[in-house]
């Protein structure tokens, strides 16, 4: 995957391509690897149907994206309840670290040195945590907040110049302002709508900056430009979401 560049220094969640990314990965985790897994198959063999979302969601919150372990399961308390007196031991930690990462291969999230770096430091600090809450006698302190992790010592991924030139971004497009009768095109004036930002929020579900994917999901995208939900820091204006509206009804 090709990770594009913001205008603003992103979160690690939307690095990562959000939340359905984080559950591609999550499932690909408890589906395919856990199972057969001599360490982590017995101790995850009973858990609940929705533990791939579960996990996904306290990543998304941990990693700067909505509260939605909290909203959803409880926050903080709820997530260190899970590993009370499970006794877990240091090669579980490890394997579970290590087969996560590995999903996170699977599930194509980025692998940019800048985010693997944190994603991995976030692994092994919260499974050591994890481990340590699990032990006999353990009373884990009360009224934590969920943890927020962010890049590690200011390395983003626009903060070192790349060595691969598939690595520098796209420009960023312009879109020309239509004359009136005028048919429209997509490259000219509907693509530079869409922020660099606005398709990387996007990108784990679709390209923004492509005319196939705009078309497929069109009225989706303009069902949520219309109500204000997208872009997330601001609606657009009823001009802008007009002409989108008009190059979709020329096909």
């Amino acid at each position: 995957m090709t990770t594009p560049d913001l205008d603003d220094e992103p979160t690690l969640y939307d690095w990562a391509g959000g939340y359905p990314a984080l559950l591609r990965m999550t499932t690909q985790f408890y589906e395919r690897h856990v199972p057969a897994d001599p360490l982590l198959g017995p101790l995850f063999a009973g858990m609940e149907a929705d533990h791939p979302e579960r996990v996904a969601a306290w990543l998304s919150e941990v990693f700067g994206g909505p509260e939605l372990y909290s909203q959803r399961y409880g926050g903080y308390a709820r997530m260190i309840s899970q590993h009370l007196a499970k006794h877990l031991t240091m090669e579980q930690r490890a394997r579970w670290v290590a087969l996560l990462a590995r999903s996170a291969d699977d599930a194509d999230l980025p692998q940019d040195p800048e985010f693997r770096a944190a994603f991995v430091a976030y692994l092994e600090w919260g499974s050591r945590i994890a481990v340590e809450n699990s032990g006999e006698g353990a009373v884990p302190p009360e009224g934590m907040p969920v943890p927020r992790w962010w890049w590690v010592c200011n390395a983003t991924p626009a903060a070192r110049p790349s060595s691969r030139p598939s690595a520098v971004p796209d420009p960023e497009p312009a879109a020309e302002e239509p004359v009136p009768g005028e048919a429209l095109e997509f490259d000219r004036h509907v693509k530079g709508l869409f922020r660099r930002r606005d398709r990387a929020s996007m990108r784990s579900a679709f390209d923004l900056w492509d005319a196939g994917d705009v078309r497929r999901h069109g009225t989706a995208i303009l069902a949520r430009l219309r109500d204000g939900s997208m872009p997330c820091d601001g609606a657009w204006a009823a001009e802008r979401v007009d002409v989108l509206a008009r190059w979709l009804d020329q096909a």
